[in-house]
């Protein structure tokens, strides 16, 4: 049963535009918690036991980790790097969204083991609309459709264009993404 927000924040400061969806998120919710996978210095290197036990063998953290993702809303919160996700997010979900917890195979058709939302919200310093129309929203897709989708959960994405000076404008901007992607997740 799905009843909690969990935010799953990968940036190495506060700071920042980031930073700011994090503190507009919360003077939005009432209770949440928040993965900051800098901060935890989250590993995000899957080792070969890790791949080779196809899920079974999990670190404690990992599987701690699971059960607060099958009963929670997620919230990605990241910045747009080289056109993707930064490296410790792209490791979190190498390791924690693994077979046999996200996604299984039926006979040779893969199948979506979680239910429920997730929403990912990135920024970038290109503007909107050169990471939507020229980029395509790779940044997004990977993490929205090509992983979280592909293990079951419905999801939207949120970008924040031009973010290179964090001033009212934008604080206003990233206000009305921030409250937009709550409502979809109610």
């Amino acid at each position: 049963m799905v009843s909690k927000l969990l935010i799953i924040y990968a940036h190495p400061n506060k700071n920042g535009f980031c930073g700011e969806v994090l503190n507009q998120i919360l003077k939005n919710v009432k209770k949440c918690e928040i993965l900051d996978l800098y901060s935890l210095k989250f590993n995000p290197i899957l080792s070969n036991m890790e791949l080779n036990a196809k899920g079974n063998k999990k670190s404690e953290e990992i599987l701690k980790i699971q059960e607060k993702i099958r009963t929670s809303k997620l919230i990605f919160i990241y910045p747009t790097w080289w056109q993707n996700m930064p490296a410790i997010l792209k490791g979190f979900v190498d390791r924690v969204f693994s077979v046999n917890f996200a996604y299984k195979y039926v006979g040779h058709m893969p199948k979506g083991l979680l239910s429920g939302k997730a929403v990912a919200i990135t920024t970038c310093g290109a503007p909107k609309f050169y990471f939507t129309l020229f980029k395509g929203g790779r940044a997004l897709k990977v993490l929205t459709k090509d992983s979280l989708e592909f293990c079951g959960l419905k999801t939207k994405g949120f970008v924040i264009g031009s973010a290179r000076e964090l001033n009212d404008e934008k604080k206003n901007e990233i206000d009305k993404v921030v409250k937009k992607a709550l409502k979809w997740l109610d």
